[in-house]
């Protein structure tokens, strides 16, 4: 049995409501010594905006969900019996990690709208210079997530795009892989429910991304942005959870993971990267239609549809090679679509670059 295999419904608790983060002790009253794994700009954020226990410890972390770090937190943590992530996904990777570390349970509070990483049990593992390595899958899931659409407001709109992109990607990878591996539509209830909430994901963001956009610039709570902030955040992870391995990653991150061995897109979200990926996964696929259907959708929200909007203006053979080289590992996501070679995703790293000219 592998974990991909098990299904994980998402939070123990969940609740997103305006103001919720104003009762933060309400949360904590069953533990004795809270420590928090935070960021920087992210602990910022929320303490701009609420305040924590003044018996909670603060721990605050400015790298990558690596596995230096995740032990050096847990050994200064050996003291707590519940880890509070507050942040954006690496941060809420790496406080996950640490409490599977600890084996103790886990609250998360997303500041950014970026991930699902607040809902699902698993973390994204990176080397200490941004390189990814691998997904572990944790014992426990979150034992609350806290949304409040009042702090996610002051939630940068680039970090919100990415989590939009991110997002997307939940349709095209599970559909994906369920086409390609199921032909005779035979596949349990479950893995049928992440598909749902994957084509519904698809027509939330599809349907309301601009307008909550707006609702960010004007700081205006609207039912766009929680829709938006819902999908992003919680459902977004029922995908993996209900279809498993069918619903989880493919082509498009396989090549975000392969992005992340090109320093100069270091800089790029994840969400960004990921948006990127869907349009090579089609291609790989021939599904050119699906490419231009979604252009008008990407150039609105600036999502990135070459390698020059991802920071690589130079070298692009050798940034695809890198890419492609990744990508196509036997071990990689995106051979669960099917088989495809370097060569495959080389070739529609190219036609990406062609087919978006003039456009």
């Amino acid at each position: 049995m592998k974990p991909e295999d098990i299904v994980r419904s998402g939070p123990n608790q969940y609740v997103c409501k305006e103001g919720v983060l104003k009762d933060i002790s309400f949360f904590l009253k069953d533990f004795q010594s809270p420590v928090v794994v935070t960021g920087h700009k992210s602990f910022e954020a929320f303490t701009h905006y609420t305040s924590l226990p003044s018996h909670v410890e603060v721990l605050q972390h400015s790298g990558y969900s690596s596995d230096s770090a995740i032990n050096s937190l847990a050994d200064r943590a050996r003291q707590a019996d519940v880890i509070i992530g507050i942040g954006g996904g690496i941060i809420l990777d790496t406080a996950k990690s640490v409490a599977d570390t600890l084996n103790i349970e886990v609250i998360t509070i997303p500041t950014v709208v970026g991930t699902c990483a607040a809902t699902t049990p698993l973390s994204v593992i990176y080397d200490n210079s941004g390189s990814f390595i691998r997904v572990d899958y944790h014992k426990r899931s979150s034992y609350f997530t806290l949304i409040d659409p009042v702090m996610l407001l002051s939630s940068p709109a680039d970090y919100f795009k990415g989590g939009i992109g991110d997002t997307l990607a939940k349709w095209y990878e599970a559909e994906a892989i369920i086409r390609n591996t199921m032909k005779d539509d035979n596949f349990s209830i479950m893995i049928h429910s992440g598909l749902q909430h994957a084509a519904f994901i698809k027509e939330i963001l599809l349907k309301e991304s601009l307008t909550a956009l707006e609702s960010l610039e004007t700081n205006t709570v609207s039912p766009s942005f929680t829709k938006v902030v819902e999908s992003v955040i919680t459902l977004a992870g029922t995908v993996g959870g209900y279809a498993g391995r069918y619903g989880r990653m493919a082509g498009a991150h396989a090549i975000h993971n392969g992005l992340s061995f090109v320093k100069e897109t270091h800089s790029i979200l994840h969400g960004q990267k990921v948006a990127y990926g869907i349009l090579v996964q089609l291609i790989v696929e021939n599904r050119h239609a699906e490419v231009e259907e979604l252009i008008p959708f990407y150039k609105a929200l600036s999502f990135p549809i070459n390698l020059k909007d991802l920071n690589v203006t130079e070298n692009h053979s050798q940034a695809m090679a890198l890419v492609a080289a990744h990508a196509s590992k036997p071990e990689e996501s995106l051979q669960l679509m099917g088989t495809f070679s370097e060569a495959d995703v080389i070739h529609a790293m190219e036609q990406l670059e062609t087919i978006l000219v003039g456009n």
